[in-house]
């Protein structure tokens, strides 16, 4: 006789606030303290600790999180808006007041695990929120009067409580969120669904991590209206390549993003791979998950400069076929012989490479989120 195997039912999740574990964001420098003692949180190495360090650490991650996403609402008055929507399991992403009927926005987008506030776990707890968190890059772009949407790609099911939560750090029964599945269906699902269509005529995207991955396919399956309403993209030790790309999408990236990269020699490493100029960024914190903070008044610079200007001139003409392959890279060789520009911002000789050669743009390869 055939006996079922018992499977023990996950004990009810409980969910405790910042502050019911006896910690606080300090409003004054963004660290994580102790109520009681007012000191930072410390993670310690001494053996006798660690393990207890470890658990504290852990329980801390999430409702660190939710802390900085109630200051994006409560303190940022950042609007909370539900992918899908609010009558079926969703998670929230969230905008800036009125950022989503200007004319320019920033998307930022962050890379793998982290709830959509958040750039690192490890800088959150071990720095504060102006480091490891998206708020200060809000507030900038805020402050140059751009729009921003924050993206949150790895909340993919609902817990029976009807809270979002990740794959990667849920343990329970849950519910897939439709359109947020994985962090890459949830990034082409706001593309489609809610920025392609958007009166916004000019968007840059900030991409961390495993995002540049989700931001490449956006380019690679969406290639016409992608480049007709995306300014740039900033990509910060990004995970993407330019496998399967076409020869449009690759002299896109060369004249539309740039990618801020760990170094701790000042020498960048990923040129190759990531089709575009590579800006070196001096991290000697021993922490990689520092370099979004490190790099940010470059990046906001990067991506007001290139949302005042608009989507990259002339790029829809690039066509996003496989047959231009050969023109388009003596052409991205010989970008880098001249810095010259036309007045149009073409650059002189790719300008009179598009007038000369026929770019075929072949049917989309888009395989929609629709």
């Amino acid at each position: 006789m055939f006996i079922r195997p018992h499977k023990p039912t996950p004990e009810p999740h409980t969910r405790h606030s910042l502050h019911d574990l006896g910690y606080q964001i300090d409003p004054d420098d963004g660290q994580v303290r102790s109520i009681n003692t007012n000191e930072p949180f410390a993670f310690t190495e001494d053996p006798a600790s660690k393990k207890a360090n470890i658990e504290l650490y852990n329980t801390l991650i999430h409702p660190a999180s939710r802390a900085v996403q109630d200051i994006m609402t409560d303190t940022l008055h950042m609007e909370p808006i539900a992918v899908p929507d609010a009558g079926q399991p969703h998670c929230f992403i969230y905008a800036t007041p009125g950022a989503l009927s200007g004319d320019k926005l920033v998307v930022l987008v962050v890379g793998n695990g982290t709830f959509g506030s958040v750039w690192a776990w490890n800088v959150l707890l071990k720095q504060g929120i102006h480091h490891g968190s998206v708020i200060d890059y809000v507030q900038d772009c805020e402050q140059r009067g751009l729009g921003v949407l924050v993206l949150n790609p790895n909340m993919n099911i609902v817990a029976p409580d009807g809270v979002a939560e990740s794959y990667n750090s849920y343990v329970g029964r849950g519910t897939e969120i439709k359109g947020s599945e994985t962090a890459d269906e949830h990034v082409g699902y706001v593309w489609s669904h809610i920025l392609r269509d958007s009166p916004v005529r000019s968007i840059a995207f900030v991409a961390y991590n495993t995002s540049g991955s989700a931001v490449i396919d956006l380019l690679k399956y969406d290639y016409a209206r992608f480049v007709e309403k995306t300014a740039c993209v900033a990509f910060i030790d990004s995970t993407h390549s330019l496998f399967d790309l076409g020869s449009g999408s690759i002299a896109w990236l060369e004249l539309g993003a740039q990618h801020w990269e760990t170094s701790v020699n000042g020498n960048p490493t990923s040129v190759d791979r990531v089709g575009c100029p590579v800006v070196a960024v001096d991290n000697t914190t021993e922490t990689r998950e520092m370099t979004p903070s490190l790099c940010r008044n470059g990046v906001v610079e990067y991506v007001t400069e290139c949302v005042e200007r608009g989507p990259v001139p002339g790029a829809i003409e690039f066509g996003d076929g496989q047959n231009n392959a050969a023109n388009l890279v003596q052409l991205l060789d010989d970008l880098s012989e001249s810095d010259s520009e036309g007045a149009d911002g073409i650059p002189d000789r790719l300008s009179n490479v598009t007038m000369n050669q026929t770019f075929e743009v072949k049917e989309d390869g888009y395989i929609g989120w629709d």
